[in-house]
Parts: C-alpha cells; structure tokens; sequence
C-alpha cells in the first residue's frame, strides 16, 4: 500500500475499466479523495469512469480542511512531484507528475474533470473523421462531382441525390416546366 501524496494515509486500491476491456489498478486516498496513477494509468481509464471514482462527497466538503502541503512527494519513489504543464489542457485541470517514475497525481475532483475533458475531445475528434471520411469516399467516386466554372473547370461533390428530383420524366415535373414558361411568357422575364 503507498501513502497519500497530500494527507499522509494508507490508499486505498480501486479497479477502473480500460481501453481495451481491460482493468487497471488506480490508488485512491479515502480522506482525501485524490487518485495516484502509475506510469501508462490515466490516459487509457474510460471516461465513465471519471464520475464512478471521483463522485461529489458532501461530507469532505462540509469538513475542515488540512493545509495544502507546499510540495507534495511521489508516493512510489519518493521525488518531489512538479505540475505538469500541458497547454492543452484546460486551466482547472491540474496534473502533478512526478519526473523520476512518471506517475500522476490528481487532486479530488480533478480525474472527474480530465476524463470529461479526454471525452469530449475524442467526440471532437470522431466528428472530424466522420467528415474526413465523407471528403474521402466523394474524392474516390469521381462520378459523383459536379464540374462548374467559366474560367476552368472546379469540381465539387455532387449533393447527395433527394428521392424525387423535380424536373424527371413524371407528369408533376412536366406540368410545373409547361407553367414555367408560360409564367415567362406572360410576364416577359
């Protein structure tokens, strides 16, 4: 068992869900709430994860609280944990890393916040390959484009086809043509 970075007790060890299907072994302090991850722990933790293991706890925020240790040691190796500057991470997202084994430590609240932060950003990026592969499948049907232009030719990709195009072969289609021009004729535009 190691000790809290921040209070000094035993932690406790709790099983999170991974990618892929896997279970990995995170410390949590019991007081305090914060989590130790070794090296290669946090980033493949689910993202549901996040508000099964740091849940709001009104009793600890009800109770007095310790001062904040100045710095805070590595609970494996016992070197001087740093903040971990990222600047894609949001402000309120505070990871303290300790150089020497490469585990992170998260204050309460803060895994919560990180893994809503990993979820969103993989939705983000699931959009953006969505619409990649949208640009992918027209660019391999070149049968698909529509070539326009006056001054050469611009190719783009046609619209995806609706199940009754208006000017077909139909009656429908016919009838609103004949309308057209008499529309025209009538009043000469």
């Amino acid at each position: 068992m190691v000790k809290c970075p921040q209070c000094e007790c035993e932690m406790k060890e709790v099983s999170a869900r991974a990618n892929p299907g896997m279970l990995i072994v995170l410390d949590q302090c019991g007081r305090c709430g914060g989590i130790w991850c070794d090296k290669w722990e946090l980033f493949p933790v689910e993202p549901e994860e996040g508000e099964r293991l740091d849940p709001l706890n009104e009793g600890l925020l009800q109770a007095p609280v310790a001062l904040v240790k100045e710095s805070l040691y590595c609970p494996r190796c016992g070197d001087r944990l740093r903040v971990f500057q990222d600047p894609s991470l949001p402000p309120d997202i505070q990871l303290e890393r300790c150089r020497r084994c490469d585990g992170i430590w998260l204050n309460r609240g803060e895994f919560g916040r990180f893994k809503n932060f990993q979820r969103k950003t993989r939705e983000e990026k699931r959009g953006q390959e969505e619409t990649l592969q949208k640009v992918v499948r027209a660019w391999q049907n070149p049968e698909s484009w529509v070539t326009t232009g006056t001054r050469g030719i611009y190719a783009y990709p046609q619209a995806q086809a609706e199940s009754d195009p208006w000017p077909s072969m139909s009656l429908k289609g016919a009838l609103s043509l004949i309308l057209q021009t008499l529309l025209r004729l009538v009043l000469r535009f």
